[in-house]
């Protein structure tokens, strides 16, 4: 294969829409080219025009209609003059990317994409560049001890707060293991994502861009994967993903925080053994005190090293029992309790947010900061930065 000439732009542009040439205008311009590194013709016209050297050592190729084993062809070819290939496409299935990656593309991205996205990937490394194997990064999971608890609002706004330049300022994943009647997308007014099915079903080809590509946006420094099955649907089957790509996860994220359903918890062993803490929220009745110390017991069997953080729940206040009075029961102290703060709560429902955005003062957004300072979880100082593709390529 032969080698791009030192003196080739940088990145070049064969787009066929104009959402494609929106963001190859804005990539090309950041990488320090002009409209001369734009084209037309999409990935099938890149190849037509393939012969000699290619025009830069990066091409950004929009995939436009052409079928999936023709665009595969496209990239082969583009990627025998030496130049690496980025694809854009509308497609979203792991099929596509799996095949576009393996066909030789550095990259594919589903619209929408933005130029920071493509910007920040990195170029492929030498095949004798040993790269060690990135550390362990927390998975936290959230449960109820029983229904209408709270635990997905709680998930929620622990995300938010890991996520938030004010608060924890990590990159955090929240995911809404609720595959039947989970609401995370909903409550925060976001478009479900059914690359999560795709993920599940193949964790084992689940990687940073497949991520980038299928989670939704929440802000700069967390994404959400959320999506419901049918209910007729086999969903036992999905969850068996679960402690698979929770690894990916925790390769790419500096955390992971689970919306997590008592049923799934309680299935599976290799789910256990991929959590880092459980936080359990618990109602102050005689009902939630049960459950809680049910499961308590089924989980220090099944995995004894697990930390457990019970949480009292004010949402619904039942009994009315103190949280001194469920340690006692449940046989842990009570880390934290949730207050009741029904107007907050309004307002950050009405609004498709939180309570750590929208009301950072409340006594539940307090508590959401304490219970995470007890969690305990703090970024990786000794993981650098992702590199620019341009910085890697150029230093």
């Amino acid at each position: 294969m032969t080698r791009p000439p030192s003196d080739t732009m940088p990145l070049a542009a064969y787009v066929c829409t104009d959402e494609g040439a929106d963001v190859a205008r804005r990539a090309v311009e950041r990488s320090g080219g002009d409209d001369s590194a734009l084209r037309g013709g999409g990935l099938s016209g890149a190849a037509r025009l393939c012969s000699g050297a290619p025009i830069a050592q990066t091409l950004l190729t929009e995939m436009g209609n052409i079928p999936v084993d023709m665009a595969c062809d496209c990239v082969t070819e583009l990627r025998a003059t030496g130049a690496e290939v980025i694809v854009l496409g509308r497609a979203d299935d792991i099929g596509t990317y799996r095949a576009l990656r393996q066909a030789g593309a550095l990259e594919y991205f589903a619209f929408p994409v933005t130029a920071d996205e493509i910007l920040a990937i990195q170029r492929r490394p030498p095949a004798n560049d040993v790269t060690p194997p990135a550390s362990r990064r927390p998975c936290i999971a959230v449960t109820g001890s029983n229904g209408g608890v709270g635990a997905s609002l709680l998930a929620r706004n622990l995300a938010v707060h890991a996520a938030n330049p004010r608060g924890a300022n990590m990159r955090t994943a929240l995911i809404d293991a609720d595959l039947r009647f989970g609401a995370q997308a909903l409550d925060l007014d976001h478009d479900h994502t059914p690359g999560f099915i795709d993920a599940l079903r193949s964790p084992d080809r689940v990687d940073g861009t497949f991520l980038s590509a299928t989670m939704a946006t929440l802000g700069p420094q967390l994404s959400l994967y959320s999506h419901h099955i049918r209910l007729t649907q086999d969903v036992a089957i999905l969850e068996e993903g679960l402690p698979g790509l929770i690894s990916v996860l925790q390769s790419e994220f500096a955390t992971t925080v689970l919306d997590m359903p008592r049923g799934t918890l309680l299935r599976d062993g290799a789910l256990l053994q991929a959590l880092d803490t459980l936080v359990m929220v618990v109602p102050g009745g005689y009902g939630g005190v049960n459950a809680a110390a049910r499961m308590i017991q089924t989980l220090r069997e099944d995995a004894p090293d697990l930390r457990i953080l019970p949480v009292l729940s004010d949402l619904r206040r039942d009994a009315g029992l103190t949280a001194r009075d469920m340690g006692r029961s449940i046989g842990l102290d009570i880390a934290a309790t949730l207050p009741r703060c029904d107007k907050a709560v309004l307002q950050a429902h009405r609004v498709a947010g939180t309570l750590i955005d929208a009301a950072p003062r409340s006594p539940y957004a307090r508590a959401v900061r304490d219970l995470w300072s007890m969690i305990g979880t703090a970024p990786a100082q000794d993981t650098p930065a992702r590199a620019s593709l341009l910085k890697r390529m150029f230093g």
